[in-house]
């Protein structure tokens, strides 16, 4: 995905050509104000209904009604009213490129990509699984490209809201690929109080490549599970933990222990139910023996303690995730870290918080970890913490989706070279259709 001037036009076409039309309106209004007020209450509110800039149409409403209102009943004040409404309209139109609604270009792989979920029933007192999955597909089909989001509450906060309007690449039902051997599996978990949709460039890159990608949503854990009959559980955690103090940090980890174990003990379940055929179209078709993991923040952690504890996890990636504790994955595995800070590259010092020393200590044991064989590490300059999941797509000025300097297009061809070749090279998926 490339956030290229094209698709940023694609994306904001109703609310520009709004602006456009509240500018042309106000020029024209001096001969014909009734009909300049006509297209402008026509064009505005449309723009709202139809487009998905929501609060970026703030300037241009503002504008809208102020020109409106002195063109009526205080023409002396007219000119500085069209000034204004012209400035506003350029305001909404330079927000909506600089926040545009993400729109998917080509994907990288040989295939399309088709989208099933799952729901798995509660069972011994453990809550109901949500499970998506992306797969390569023959066929588009006819069917509509899913939502990006399954859930609309999901979106990030303003400005970045426009995701919740996005669509991904991926069509509900397609027809899966055909192929003599198992497709290869690799499960994507989500960040702390994050969500199983936060990654979909990546996971439907993968998909392309000819690997089924898993994602399961963590009830409790995940900022929001919407299930199929409109039920909801919303995560018992806040966005960010508090690392400042040592017990912070010490609570912290009990914590990243027992959500460890529900999830290892969610994923296990979903594995079995597609043994026992819950994806109908790929009942059989999965290589669910031996099996791929990646995560992003939390999910990277979650990772590492996926491959050091169960056998069936032979690879795993993590995407910029602490490395919490002395465990050690056993199958091949793959670091992707954000730019290391200044300070991380000094020594300690005696003013460093519980959370630096934290970091300290994860690096450390990545490190480590790096010293034993099958172990790959990448340190991409330029990028934050966000880089490494579609927060990146925000704006096509990093700085301003606040993922550090490097171009979301870079980024992006980075991490899908780095993950297919690893997991076709860990998961020997020389049997994935070319």
């Amino acid at each position: 995905m490339i956030l290229a001037f094209p698709t940023i036009l694609l994306s904001s076409w109703p609310e520009w050509l709004a602006c456009v039309i509240v500018i042309g309106a106000v020029i024209a209004g001096r001969k014909v104000p009734r009909g300049s007020i006509v297209a402008i209450l026509l064009a505005v509110p449309l723009a709202w209904y139809f487009g998905s800039a929501g609060g970026l149409l703030i300037p241009l409403s503002f504008g809208a009604v102020v020109w409106i209102t002195f063109c009526v009943s205080m023409k002396r004040w007219q000119k500085p009213a069209e000034v204004f409404a012209i400035l506003c309209s350029l305001a909404t139109a330079a927000l909506c490129g600089l926040f545009p609604e993400p729109v998917p270009l080509r994907l990288e792989g040989n295939y399309p990509t088709g989208t099933a979920t799952i729901e798995i029933a509660a069972t011994g007192g453990k809550p109901r699984l949500l499970a998506q999955l992306w797969y390569p597909s023959l066929l588009l089909g006819h069917t509509a490209p899913v939502s990006w989001l399954p859930d609309p509450f999901l979106a990030p906060e303003f400005p970045y809201h426009r995701l919740r309007s996005a669509q991904a690449h991926s069509r509900t039902n397609a027809p899966v690929v055909t192929v003599d051997a198992p497709l290869p599996v690799i499960f994507y978990e989500h960040s702390w109080a994050g969500h199983r949709a936060e990654n979909i460039v990546q996971v439907e890159s993968l998909a392309s490549q000819g690997f089924v990608v898993v994602a399961v949503d963590h009830p409790g854990q995940a900022k929001r599970v919407r299930y199929a009959d409109g039920s909801i559980i919303t995560g018992r955690y806040t966005t960010t933990p508090e690392l400042t103090t040592p017990q912070d940090v010490a609570e912290f980890k009990i914590t990243a222990a027992r959500c460890f174990s529900e999830r290892s003990d969610d994923i296990e379940r979903v594995r079995s139910a597609l043994k026992g055929g819950a994806a109908a179209s790929l009942t059989r078709r999965l290589n669910l023996d031996r099996v791929g993991v990646f995560g992003f923040s939390f999910g990277g952690s979650c990772a590492i303690h996926l491959c050091a504890t169960d056998p069936v996890f032979v690879a795993g990636a993590n995407e910029d995730g602490f490395y919490l504790f002395d465990e050690v994955p056993k199958g091949s595995f793959l670091f992707l870290d954000e730019e290391t800070p200044a300070w991380l590259q000094s020594p300690p010092t005696a003013n460093e918080d519980a959370g630096q020393l934290l970091i300290r200590s994860a690096e450390a044991r990545i490190l480590t970890a790096l010293k034993q064989p099958r172990r790959e590490r990448v340190i991409l300059d330029g990028t934050r913490h966000l880089s490494f999941s579609d927060r990146i797509y925000a704006s096509p000025i990093p700085r301003l989706a606040r993922v550090g300097w490097r171009p979301p297009g870079e980024v992006h061809k980075i991490l899908d070279s780095r993950l297919t070749g690893f997991f076709k090279a860990a998961l020997r998926a020389e049997t994935t259709p070319e």
